[in-house]
């Protein structure tokens, strides 16, 4: 893709972006799929196929340890610990071994017992929001808060203490860790709050080896795959990939679905007169604005894409919001329809790395839209020029989302 003479800032870094990155998706998407960042050095993928396809393609990875700018933690700590041992730096075989002994601690039982916890931790920030007026910031009082509680509550973090607090500002803090551009002090702060909730998770399951209770990290405990069963060290990894990859996301697929819904009245009052849409909502929702990037991925070798050469060690950002805008695989991609059939939805993967908390992730996300809908009265608005986002490189994040309650 070509720049005017008059247009020197690349797309993704113009303001533009930041103000309708779907409109500058899909010019790049048609002119430049493939596109090189030049400021970032990093490739841009915004169409469906390309997207879909890096999720199992051998040239690449998410494990983060090939990022031609990754430095290895020291020795002996905790975040030194997960990236020799990430479930996403496995090979095929332990890692196809972790999810056996994952999935057999995700018994019915053992699914129907979150399924409570997590309505009764969405019930606990209702209960601060249900019956007040005027402007609440949704993002602080609810959408924010809530999936570091639930990752906590799930695990057996005892509720509405000091131990509740304390897990969800470590959460907060330890899964800004996923980005690849944090500055070195945020990469630090991030690392040491990833660094005490490990040890706060080892120490949890040694207690619950010698005392199972009715929470997550006793059924991993206790799950088994023959006479295979999972270390404490491999429960650590577990929980700390939980925080990272099931916190963070359902905020952004919270935050955004609530402002979709209340940018779109008549979708919102579609799912308020039929609650059995809220499943397909939720897909819906997260394809039509769940951000304007997604994955990372890192090029293992050196290799061709769309005739673009990616060099090894180069990042890959996928543009869940240009694939899943993509006309090619979406009709009128740009509206949003809650009727619409999303089975090609790929927010959450493809392939052997498919998202195992997905259906939890999928649950928490239809409780908080479902509250919402019960606590936002008809003509309940969205104060737009007071939603405040805060910025860096070509990230923008959400950081308040004022609603003004109707009386």
């Amino acid at each position: 893709m070509t720049t005017s003479p008059a247009e020197t800032v690349d797309p993704f870094l113009s303001d533009a972006f930041q103000t309708d990155p779907a409109a500058v998706l899909a010019r790049v998407r048609k002119e430049d799929p493939v596109h090189l960042i030049p400021g970032l050095n990093a490739w841009m993928v915004t169409r469906y196929d390309d997207v879909r396809e890096l999720f199992t393609n051998e040239n690449v990875t998410n494990d983060r340890r090939a990022y031609e700018h990754f430095v290895l933690p020291p020795e002996g700590t905790a975040r030194r610990f997960i990236a020799d041992n990430s479930l996403f730096a496995a090979a095929p075989d332990q890692h196809a071994r972790m999810r056996r002994l994952v999935a057999a601690a995700l018994t019915p039982r053992a699914v129907k017992r979150m399924e409570h916890q997590v309505r009764e931790v969405v019930d606990q920030f209702v209960a601060e929001i249900r019956g007040r007026r005027g402007v609440v910031d949704l993002f602080a009082e609810f959408t924010e808060p809530i999936p570091n509680a639930v990752i906590g509550r799930i695990t057996g973090v005892p509720p509405k203490g000091e131990d509740e607090y304390r897990w969800r500002e470590l959460g907060r803090a330890a899964v800004r860790n996923v980005s690849p551009f944090l500055t070195p002090e945020e990469r630090r702060e991030s690392e040491d709050a990833m660094e005490e909730l490990c040890a706060y998770v080892r120490e949890f399951t040694a207690l619950r080896r010698a005392h199972p209770q009715a929470d997550l990290v006793s059924d991993l405990v206790q799950a088994h795959d023959a006479s295979d069963r999972m270390t404490n060290d491999e429960i650590v990894l577990v929980v700390a990939s939980l925080v990272a990859a099931g916190t963070e996301t359902t905020t952004i697929g919270g935050t955004r679905g609530i402002r979709a819904l209340l940018q779109n009245p008549e979708q919102l009052e579609l799912l308020r007169a039929d609650r059995s849409l809220m499943p397909n909502a939720v897909d819906e929702l997260l394809r039509y604005d769940f951000g304007s990037l997604g994955m990372p991925r890192y090029a293992l070798r050196d290799f061709e894409l769309r005739g673009k050469p990616i060099r090894k060690g180069q990042l890959l950002l996928l543009s869940f919001l240009g694939a899943h805008r993509d006309p090619a695989v979406f009709l009128n991609p740009d509206r949003l329809d809650l009727r619409r059939d999303t089975k090609a939805l790929t927010i959450f993967g493809h392939g052997p790395h498919f998202c195992l908390g997905a259906n939890l992730a999928r649950q928490e996300l239809g409780f908080m839209f479902d509250a919402v809908l019960d606590f936002l009265p008809p003509g309940s608005k969205l104060v737009e020029e007071e939603v405040r986002w805060s910025r860096f490189a070509i990230f923008s994040r959400i950081e308040s989302l004022p609603v003004e309650i109707s009386s």
